[in-house]
Parts: C-alpha cells; structure tokens; sequence
C-alpha cells in the first residue's frame, strides 16, 4: 500500500536501509510503503563516523530529528551546534534552508543515533515563518500501567510544530498491555526503538513500525526495555497527496 491506508487500518512495516545513505533505514518512502502525507519521510540513523556530504536544501517541508544516543552535529549556514542525546530540532522551512546532521566528531569509536520526521507543509494555510528550534524532550515520567513516557515535540513538551505533530517515547518498566488514545482526525506511527514487542497483537522488534489512521487508540504489549516513539499530526483537508508523492525522497535531514 503505498499513501493512504484503508480506514480504521494499522499497517506493520519493516523499515529498509536507505539506498542514498548507508547509515539510515527508512521506514517510509519505500518500495514497500509510499509517502503517508503529511509524513514524507521517517528515519533512524545510526552513524559510527563523520560522514559530511555537504549542506542540503528543505523548502516547504518542517523537519523534526530527535537525538537517541551520542553526540550530533548540526550545521546551518555557518551555525554549528552540538545535539545531546534527548536534544529535538525542528526545522520549519517555508523559505528555504540549508542544513546537515552529521556524527560529533570527537565521539571515535563511539556512535551517534537519531530518528528523523520530514512533514509536508500545505501550500493552503497562512505560511509559517522559517525558523530553526532546538530544545531538550520534556521530561519523563512513569505511568500506573507500566510504561515511562516521555513528551518529544508537541503541547506536553518544549518543543512544538507548525504542523502541530505530536511525539512520545515510551519505555515499558514492567511487562504491560497499553492502550494508547489517538485522536481519529490525527494519522500516525509508531516505531520500535528497542527489544521485542506487539503493536495491535501484531509481533514487532526494533526497526518495525505502524502507520496508521481513523482509530481511537493503539494497544501496546511488552516487556521491560520493549520501547516505541509514537507520533500523529493532524490529516491536512484535502491536500492533494500526488504532490507529496512526486517530491524528491532523497533530500536526507
């Protein structure tokens, strides 16, 4: 199925290296799974070493990357900043702007991993105005029914989108069944960042995911250390997807 998902539907995907960059598995766009607009792009990057490529472009697009582990580099037109691992920088690039993320390089022998969202921007609405964020995830906190969660970007946490996307990550303490609310007029995805588990009693591991939209909630069940970020933003009304589906799938975060 590659762009819309039949309705009330939670797709499982395995996520695929990606064919422009070595160093990042995509969960969408694939061969497998098409753009899920607004989600353009969604991806994990696990870099051993600097690798510079050099600054590339965003134009109409908000990007959120989300540190997990290690020290990252992020340059933008002569600004160099150092990500710590819970750092989140959001990118809303109505003009463009030109970036790169790259592994901190006084980390040798270590590693540096992240995860990535590219949203389209709808050419309907008020522009936003381009703008680069950086700030820390919300802090955690531990739920009665088992899991730690912590508020990556949205009204919980500090940082917050245009595109009012809204992510969580969520580290199970104990074996646990959760039920996660979504809101119905909200597509999403949940992605696996570590150990074994069940979205939707669907068996999943590191590197799967779900996309979904029009459901009330998403069950999880795992076991100490099972941990998934989820993410939803609102289905923009009446956007014409072919857009989406026509962009470059190489431009990277």
């Amino acid at each position: 199925m590659t762009g819309k998902s039949q309705l009330g539907q939670v797709m499982i995907r395995s996520s695929h290296e990606d064919l422009s960059d070595p160093t990042s598995h995509l969960l969408m766009p694939t061969a497998e799974q098409g753009p899920f607009p607004p989600f353009d792009r969604f991806a994990e990057t696990v870099a051993t070493k600097r690798i510079q490529v050099g600054l590339h472009p965003h134009l109409a697009e908000e990007v959120v990357a989300y540190v997990l582990d290690g020290y990252v580099h992020h340059e933008d037109g002569g600004t160099h900043t150092v990500l710590s691992p819970g750092s989140v920088l959001v990118v809303t690039a109505h003009q463009e702007i030109r970036h790169e993320l790259t592994m901190q390089p006084s980390q040798e022998g270590g590693s540096a991993r992240w995860l990535s969202i590219v949203l389209r921007l709808p050419w309907h609405t008020e522009a936003p105005p381009t703008s680069i964020q950086i700030k820390d995830a919300g802090d955690a906190t531990e739920s009665l029914d088992g899991t730690m969660r912590r508020p990556v970007v949205g009204p919980l946490a500090r940082a917050e989108t245009f595109m009012q996307l809204e992510c969580m990550d969520i580290e199970f303490t104990r074996e646990a069944d959760v039920s996660i609310p979504v809101d119905r007029k909200r597509r999403g995805l949940a992605y696996v960042l570590r150990g074994s588990g069940m979205i939707e009693k669907k068996p999943v591991q590191m590197g799967h995911g779900a996309l979904f939209e029009n459901v009330s909630k998403i069950a999880l069940y795992g076991s100490p250390g099972f941990r998934v970020f989820l993410a939803t933003v609102p289905i923009v009304e009446g956007r014409d997807e072919s857009d989406t589906e026509a962009a470059p799938q190489d431009r990277g975060v």
